[in-house]
């Protein structure tokens, strides 16, 4: 029986509400030291039943696995039997998210040519002199969302997550990608180039320096900024986009620099679901937008803070446009042009950092954040690697950096270091920001 199979008696159940049922298939690999160390191949399945009683602004969210359809209704049966006692929300009405033509067709697994792929790439980096570890995933992720309002919609997702460290004895370092490589090699090679870079040491002291970001490590920064967003904070005096008077920063200049920061489902390379589809309420989010329709939606445009995250509901309250973001984050710099390499090449001096990683929130209300480099941090001088220097923590507000940005690369897809077990769909720019605050030495390889 298909997912949309399980999902209509349980809607029939709720009386009013949604039903949202989630099928994965993940296949995985592991190494350590240049041989494989486990690999994996399942397939899990939840339902999530939401009672609604919009009139009184009352919600219950129960989720479980879903073998069979006797197990929905209970599921269903359970949401509703506790409506009457669950939170009160703002609550608003269910739309109609329309009718996918496949709702009634199954989950999909990954297909045997990209299991082959990833399978081929991972024995690539099993070849190469230096001592490898890594991650690889390959996800496929179909969901089926029923509503009361005649919302009856299907999405199927893949995602690939890849990560490759190389190492020596006193030199490490990290790349990581959202999709599989059409070069291997080429991958290995660079590696290659930048654990030699290691073999020449440079002192740098603590302080504010020139800092070359990769895009794996903006977007790291990016997502956060992303998550922080919140509209409803902002209007209630809680997060960065708060501005004095309980109004919010929504139309302000961020950095001179005309950039755009955005999610849109059809994004070349990082296409995602059309429809909102929420399985519990937050500050961001409403189960009362289950259907609601996705489009590109700017967070930044032109330097200029355009949106905050809001549902429906937190729209009206505050005279905010509602604002639900696609399942990736894209930053376009229209100055920015070149690549990494490039960007380095046309620098006369500053600290290339290759990754971020353990990223903390110090201070929301300037969205201050903590963390440390990692597997390589490198002194450019006219247009040169010219070798490798510590790791350190760092301290950054990220809409300060913002308009620090001195240059940029064309944006490319990317992973994020930090974030990679939560968001993998990201496209960044290679940045170039001035005094970015290396606060203090770290002893992290």
């Amino acid at each position: 029986m298909s997912a949309s199979g399980t999902a209509q008696p349980a809607l029939e159940v709720l009386g009013e509400g949604c039903v949202v049922v989630r099928t994965t298939h993940t296949q995985n690999l592991r190494w350590a030291n240049s041989a494989l160390t486990t690999n994996g191949d399942t397939t899990t399945s939840t339902m999530t039943a939401i009672a609604m009683d919009a009139a009184n602004g009352a919600v219950s969210v129960v989720s479980g696995q879903v073998p069979d359809v006797a197990a929905a209704t209970a599921l269903a049966e359970q949401a509703k039997r506790a409506v009457t006692t669950a939170d009160r929300v703002d609550a608003v009405q269910l739309v109609d998210g329309g009718v996918s033509p496949d709702f009634d067709a199954g989950p999909e697994p990954i297909d045997d040519p990209a299991t082959q792929r990833m399978v081929t790439t991972v024995d690539v980096l099993l070849r190469q002199p230096e001592a490898q570890f890594g991650y690889a995933e390959l996800d496929r992720t179909t969901v089926h969302l029923a509503t009361t309002a005649g919302t009856r919609y299907r999405h199927a997702q893949d995602t690939v997550r890849l990560e490759a460290s190389a190492r020596t004895d006193d030199a490490s370092t990290w790349w990581g990608a959202n999709r599989l490589p059409d070069d291997v090699q080429a991958v290995a090679v660079q590696q290659g180039l930048r654990l030699n870079s290691q073999s020449t040491t440079n002192d740098l002291r603590p302080g504010r320096h020139p800092v070359i970001l990769t895009p794996s490590a903006v977007a790291d920064l990016l997502i956060y900024l992303a998550w922080s967003a919140n509209a409803r904070d902002a209007a209630e005096g809680h997060n960065v986009f708060s501005a004095p008077g309980g109004s919010t920063k929504l139309g302000q200049r961020l950095t001179s620099r005309s950039i755009r920061l955005f999610a849109d489902p059809d994004h070349p390379g990082l296409q995602t679901g059309h429809r909102a589809v929420v399985e519990a309420n937050s500050s961001m989010e409403s189960v009362f937008d289950n259907g609601l329709p996705l489009s590109a939606c700017d967070l930044i445009s032109d330097g200029r803070l355009t949106n905050l995250r809001a549902s429906r509901a937190t729209g009206q309250r505050f005279g905010i446009a509602p604002a639900y973001l696609a399942d990736n984050l894209i930053l376009h710099d229209p100055a920015g042009y070149g690549d990494l390499d490039d960007l380095v090449a046309r620098t006369d001096e500053a600290v290339l950092v290759n990754c971020l990683w353990y990223i903390r929130e110090v201070d929301p209300q300037n969205l201050l954040l903590t963390g440390l480099t990692r597997d390589g941090v490198y002194r450019v001088r006219d247009g040169e690697i010219v070798g490798a220097t510590g790791n350190f923590r760092f301290n950054v507000s990220v809409t300060d950096l913002l308009s620090r940005i001195r240059d940029a690369s064309a944006p490319t897809a990317c992973l994020p270091r930090e974030w990679a077990d939560w968001f993998t769909r990201t496209e960044m720019p290679a940045l170039l920001i001035d005094d970015f605050n290396l606060s203090s030495p770290s002893e992290a390889m």
